[in-house]
């Protein structure tokens, strides 16, 4: 039976040599093993239980063909102002990179949780995006939220941060940080802090800043940053957690300073600026930024090619020149690097909320 073991072997492609076989014995031999071997697969071919054509295929498809039409891209704000020229600066570059149109979307309302439940509700399939900002992982502290930021989108990269500045009337003699925070805490009714949106990261900042001080500092709600601005250029309010478009053209004629900065790093914008963290002010690491998020569920191939895309976008030189020109900070990000942020930084905020409820504004 050694030659049957050869041929066998020579079948399969393992045999070292060739079994040299008189001609007779290669007659008598070979039919069976070839039998033997045809048995074997046939059978083999019934155990292995039948797989659809298409099973498992569907998600890499659709990330082949991605994107096969027209795209949105859902924004939680009226048109005009900087986050939607943001959006619509972002939409006009994915839409030449990406080869089919994106359209801007507006969805204002309900601090913006109008425009998050269309995208958490859409399909996942990458053609209905989300451009967003911080305050989406404040809302839910503040009131019942249609959805789960974490569960119910898949984040794909942030591309600005808005680096929010401890600012006071330039009036005022404090400097640094730590003499604002002794003057206040030596004299609360003396001082006040303004900001222009309930439940912002301005407003949450303000509230944190002054939490335990017995007698209480006012805090002034103005219409918007450019309202809380003219306040402190009036003397009617005394500092505010502003964003550097806002305060920047006072800053430089001397009508406002800038006395710290909120973050873990310092912002290009104002380099000489210390962050409170520096300062020995802790909790105030979380950053005001804008970033794009896909629905749940949106295949890794997907979210990939969008995030290089957005990354594209955001290494251009006209690109984050427009964006430093608003007062933000150009930013290239990884769905990875976002998600870590969602996550800390949520805890951040809830943990803000818990020491400092907040009422909701009639």
């Amino acid at each position: 039976m050694s030659e049957v073991r050869n041929l066998s072997r020579l079948w399969r492609g393992k045999a070292k040599f060739a079994p040299r076989l008189p001609a007779a014995a290669a007659r008598r031999w070979l039919p069976p093993v070839l039998c033997l071997y045809a048995l074997g697969c046939a059978t083999l071919a019934f155990a292995v239980p039948a797989r659809p054509a298409h099973a498992g295929t569907q998600p890499l498809a659709r990330s082949m063909t991605f994107p096969d039409r027209p795209m949105r891209l859902i924004v939680p704000f009226p048109a005009g102002g900087v986050a939607d020229a943001v959006a619509r600066m972002l939409a006009e570059r994915l839409s030449a990179r990406l080869g089919v149109p994106v359209e801007v979307d507006n969805r204002p309302g309900s601090a913006g949780t109008i425009a998050g439940d269309v995208v958490a509700k859409a399909s996942s399939d990458g053609h209905t995006l989300l451009f967003h900002q911080a305050n989406m992982l404040i809302q839910p502290g503040l009131e019942p939220v249609p959805y789960d930021v974490v569960r119910d989108f898949t984040p794909v990269a942030r591309v600005a941060t808005t680096p929010l500045f401890l600012v006071i009337d330039a009036r005022l003699p404090m400097r640094t940080p730590e003499q604002w925070m002794t003057a206040v805490k030596s004299s609360p009714g003396s001082y006040s802090y303004g900001y222009g949106q309930p439940g912002s990261p301005s407003h949450l900042y303000a509230e944190y800043a002054v939490r335990g001080l017995r007698g209480g500092v006012p805090l002034v709600t103005s219409k918007g940053e450019a309202a809380v601005v003219q306040e402190m250029l009036a003397g009617r309010i005394s500092a505010c957690f502003c964003s550097f478009a806002a305060v920047q053209s006072q800053v430089k004629s001397g009508g406002l300073r800038l006395v710290g900065v909120t973050g873990v790093a310092r912002s290009p914008l104002a380099p000489l600026v210390p962050t409170l963290q520096e300062s020995g002010q802790d909790g105030y690491a979380a950053a005001a930024w804008f970033g794009v998020m896909a629905p749940a569920k949106t295949p890794r191939a997907i979210v990939a090619r969008l995030a290089g895309e957005l990354e594209g976008v955001m290494s251009e030189r006209e690109v984050r020149s427009r964006l430093q020109a608003a007062g933000l900070t150009p930013l290239r990000d990884s769905p990875e690097a976002f998600a870590t942020a969602i996550r800390s930084e949520s805890i951040q905020w809830q943990v803000i909320l818990k020491d400092v409820p907040i009422a909701q504004e009639p």
